[in-house]
């Protein structure tokens, strides 16, 4: 382990007190003492503290001529430090990982008494700080952290230094940290850190090779456009097929619980779902809570509505299923009689990832879903949004899940 601390200049921000000439005690013959632009010079009499002169041109007749006057210059500028370390931390998440981190300090003298007259070595006391800084900080940093390019890293630093009060402890202020490189060198010589070495590496090709399988996984709308005798074998409920598909990592096993109706009906889950070990899936038996009505208890339902009546069910379902956070409200379509057409409206709210709220609504007409939704309205944090859908574009047949994944990527 090492860094450069040795290598810190502490006369970066000051010179060496010097003793000032104040001339005869004469008019006209008083020494002058200059200040340049940027510093400061704190003065001393008889070895006790006097005044802070700013920059310019200060004539000395002021001071008596048998005592002893002092001057410290103080640069008040801005400027940047560097600290970097070699093997001296260790990331500690999933395993310890040792680290190279180079940063950069930008700081600034706000006391300069404080500087001058209290502080032996400022610039390396302020190196000692940092150092302890960044060890809180990358305690429990994680292994992304090498990936992010010590992002994280710096502005915790940050924090911590700006919590320790240097101004008035050292004088000096901290305005910002940058991490400038940081770099793994390894986990370590022994024999149980290679092991864990080994293990993350597997596990962390493992998590890849899954992330990578189920973003690539087809859904059976996919089927029925592309491959349409592989659909057919779905809805015939041949497990064969089924379970291979799943094996394979094509489908996810949920998909086959929100496969579209047929006609006045729906698959048959309790052929392929128990066959498939996973009759939990069924949807059969729950109770009808999102505001759709029941066809058993609804006589005013006109004749024809059960296709979209059981479709608005299915794409709550999925929804609710697939969108974390959602939140739906529906709302069949009445008449001017206030009999239901069979016409439905959805209300949709989604969060955001970057805060805030997404709500997008929909109605739908009885034959949906044969023809598109005929509204679609998005609104993002109570503000109205243009919104083209490439999805209502080109319309087959889709699951509004689609439309809204859409707008939820698109607005984030």
């Amino acid at each position: 382990m090492s860094n450069n601390r040795h290598l810190i200049n502490n006369l970066q921000i000051m010179r060496p007190t010097q003793l000032l000439d104040k001339g005869l005690p004469l008019p006209f013959f008083e020494g002058k003492y200059l200040v340049e632009p940027g510093w400061c010079a704190v003065i001393s009499v008889g070895g006790a503290f006097r005044e802070i002169l700013q920059s310019g041109t200060h004539f000395l007749g002021q001071y008596h001529m048998f005592r002893e006057v002092h001057a410290t210059q103080i640069d008040l500028r801005r400027q940047s430090m560097t600290v970097s370390t070699t093997r001296e931390f260790s990331i500690a998440q999933p395993i310890p990982v040792e680290v190279n981190l180079d940063l950069q300090i930008e700081y600034q003298v706000v006391d300069a008494r404080r500087v001058a007259t209290e502080i032996t070595t400022p610039l390396t006391s302020l190196f000692d700080r940092v150092i302890q800084a960044v060890r809180g900080s990358i305690a429990n940093a994680h292994i992304d952290e090498i990936r992010k390019q010590g992002e994280g890293i710096g502005r915790a630093t940050f924090q911590k230094l700006q919590a320790m009060q240097l101004g008035s402890d050292l004088g000096l202020e901290v305005k910002n940290v940058l991490v400038t490189s940081i770099k793994a060198t390894d986990a370590g010589q022994d024999a149980l850190a290679g092991l864990q070495m080994k293990e993350f590496t597997k596990i962390h090709d493992w998590q890849i090779e899954n992330t990578l399988i189920a973003q690539t996984q087809l859904s059976p709308q996919w089927f029925l456009i592309n491959r349409p005798e592989i659909y057919a074998q779905i809805i015939a409920g041949n497990t064969e097929v089924i379970k291979e598909l799943i094996d394979k990592g094509l489908m996810d096993p949920a998909a086959f619980a929100s496969l579209p109706a047929l006609g006045s009906g729906s698959i048959p889950y309790t052929t392929v779902l128990p066959g498939l070990g996973m009759s939990s899936l069924s949807p059969g038996g729950q109770q009808n809570t999102y505001g759709v009505p029941d066809q058993k208890t609804s006589p005013q339902l006109p004749a024809g509505s059960g296709n979209v009546h059981s479709r608005i069910e299915e794409e709550i379902r999925m929804l609710e299923r697939n969108i974390p956070g959602i939140k739906i409200k529906a709302s069949p379509g009445q008449n001017e009689q206030g009999i239901l057409d069979g016409s439905y409206g959805l209300a949709i709210r989604v969060p955001r990832n970057s805060g805030g709220n997404i709500d997008i609504r929909l109605s739908f007409l009885k034959s949906y879903p044969q023809t598109p939704p005929d509204y679609l309205e998005v609104i993002v944090n109570e503000e109205m949004c243009p919104f083209e859908s490439s999805v209502l574009r080109h319309w087959s047949g889709q699951y509004i899940l689609e439309i809204v994944r859409e707008v939820k990527q698109y607005f984030g």
